[in-house]
């Protein structure tokens, strides 16, 4: 009896199958050495550990700089965040329902923060500051982070937007609703889970941003640029330890999205 040679598609799904898990294994296994340098009971970060200890958690709460710059980089992603969805929000409005000459420039001028390289807008906002004085550092990085997560807010809920029927809009202003009455009632909580998406992915790029924010940012600024001059006159363990804790942190977060909305919905 001849035996059936595999089929070409069969192969294709075995040779993508390999590729996806090779990928997968090296995107993965810096983070899981990263969690398993945080129990080294040594002041060296080797792997495997020589020994295990929870001394470098708990001297995370003794580096003030690194409690002081996780607050900072929280208050500055929830303010970024919260512009960007709002000003996100207004140009998906206008991208969206609105048809007027000129639409697609503003289009991508919106989404231009994507395709210039950080370094450059970092740079651009030094000089600019240099040249009409600096604010304050926190107002400084805020109008840099809003720039930087605009486009993903104005993508997520220009999608979002389109997703849902405007004769629903159009019927609540037949009835004697304003236009901005039926986008509140009606248009609004049919985008909820989009509106949430754009602050997450809004909040996320944010607090990680590193490359732009460390023209602008001093030592004792953001958590990300604290780490970077920590690992530079220290090689304890402790950054480890704060990766573990950020990775746990926003496993919990996707856990409770995925109770309150569905992770289905915001990917």
């Amino acid at each position: 009896m001849m035996q059936r040679r595999p089929a070409f598609g069969d192969q294709v799904h075995v040779v993508f199958g390999a590729v996806a898990a090779a990928v997968l294994f090296l995107i993965t296994m810096p983070l899981i050495i990263t969690v398993f340098t945080a129990f080294n009971a040594t002041s060296q970060t080797v792997f495997p550990p020589n020994g295990w200890s929870l001394r470098w958690f708990s001297n995370i709460f003794r580096q003030r700089e690194f409690i002081d710059a996780f607050w900072l980089s929280t208050a500055l992603a929830f303010a970024s965040g919260a512009l960007s969805m709002l000003l996100g929000t207004l140009g998906a409005v206008v991208l969206t329902r609105a048809s007027f000459r000129g639409r697609e420039w503003i289009d991508g001028l919106l989404m231009s923060p994507l395709i210039v390289p950080q370094v450059i807008i970092g740079l651009a906002f030094l000089i600019f500051y240099v040249k009409l004085k600096s604010w304050s550092q926190f107002l400084d990085l805020l109008l840099l982070h809003t720039l930087l997560t605009l486009p993903y807010a104005t993508r997520v809920v220009r999608a979002s937007l389109a997703r849902i029927n405007p004769r629903l809009e159009e019927a609540a202003i037949g009835l004697g609703a304003s236009a901005a009455a039926s986008f509140v009632r009606i248009t609004l909580p049919q985008a909820r889970s989009g509106l949430f998406v754009a602050f997450f992915f809004s909040f996320v790029t944010s607090f990680d941003n590193f490359t732009a924010t460390a023209f602008l940012a001093s030592k004792g600024a953001t958590l990300p640029v604290e780490i970077f001059f920590y690992i530079d006159s220290q090689l304890d363990p402790t950054v480890s330890a704060v990766a573990t804790l950020l990775m746990a942190g926003t496993t919990l977060f996707v856990l409770v999205v995925d109770r309150l909305v569905g992770v289905q919905r915001v990917t």
